[in-house]
């Protein structure tokens, strides 16, 4: 479950969570940076960016552990 105010790409899109749903497969309403709202999006189809201000970790390190850290951004 993604918290509120998650930044996320939708679609090759920068977006944040501003809503979400509870009821069987969660959905969430986006705020597209351009100012457009998608609703009811996915899970599976976001891509995390940050939370809370922390980049989102990645799959990847010894044994596919999660690795936290800007991930060579510079």
């Amino acid at each position: 479950m993604l918290r509120l105010g998650t930044k996320v790409r939708f679609n090759g899109q920068d977006a944040m969570v501003v809503a979400r749903t509870l009821a069987g497969v969660p959905r969430y309403d986006l705020r597209l940076d351009d100012g457009h709202l998608v609703k009811y999006a996915l899970e599976a189809d976001l891509e995390i960016v940050s939370t809370d201000g922390i980049m989102a970790p990645t799959l990847g390190g010894p044994a596919g552990t999660t690795v936290w850290g800007d991930h060579g951004r510079v």
